[in-house]
């Protein structure tokens, strides 16, 4: 009777194993910016997240505005050009970030994240879901983006105006 409790105590420990051995995401001692924030993430937007109440806005990104419309012309529909990149952080947040704060303006906080897949904005960028700001740190991954035509960027996608204008000059280098 005692081995019969025993192997389940076993069983149970096994299957409960990979999950404890997942450490939560954390600040690193010496993180980049003057603080950081880490935690289950509470809300977020296309270019921002709010971790134990404070809102963190991606630095060296725009995204879409919520109002943006842009054009599947394959299936010849319009949706909310912020969709894809909420859809896709939803999942990307999930198990918590750490964010460095690099800048802080009026009451405005601007920081790098971190999340399981490494830092947040520039997952999202190589995407082609957000878009990198001139002389930023993530126009490598735009670049790739643009010319491999992921995310908002596909060809089949006709993305807000001024993400147009940043398209075509990309074709024409």
């Amino acid at each position: 009777m005692h081995a019969k409790y025993t192997l389940i105590l076993l069983a149970l420990m096994a299957l409960l194993a990979p999950a404890a051995g997942a450490a939560p995401l954390r600040c690193p001692e010496d993180s980049d910016g003057g603080a950081c924030v880490w935690g289950r993430v509470e809300g977020f937007e296309a270019s921002a997240v709010q971790v134990r109440g404070l809102r963190v806005q991606l630095l060296g990104v725009q995204a879409p505005s919520p109002k943006d419309l842009c054009t599947n012309k394959a299936a010849k529909d319009e949706f909310g050009c912020a969709r894809p990149v909420r859809k896709r952080m939803a999942e990307l947040v999930a198990k918590g970030v750490a964010c460095d704060i690099m800048e802080v303006t009026g009451d405005s906080l601007y920081g790098r994240c971190r999340v399981a897949e490494g830092d947040l904005a520039r997952v999202l960028v190589n995407a082609g879901l957000l878009r990198a700001v001139k002389d930023g740190p993530y126009e490598p991954e735009q670049a790739a983006a643009l010319t491999a035509k992921r995310g908002l960027w596909a060809a089949e996608i006709v993305p807000p105006k001024d993400w147009e204008a940043t398209r075509r000059r990309s074709e024409k280098d």
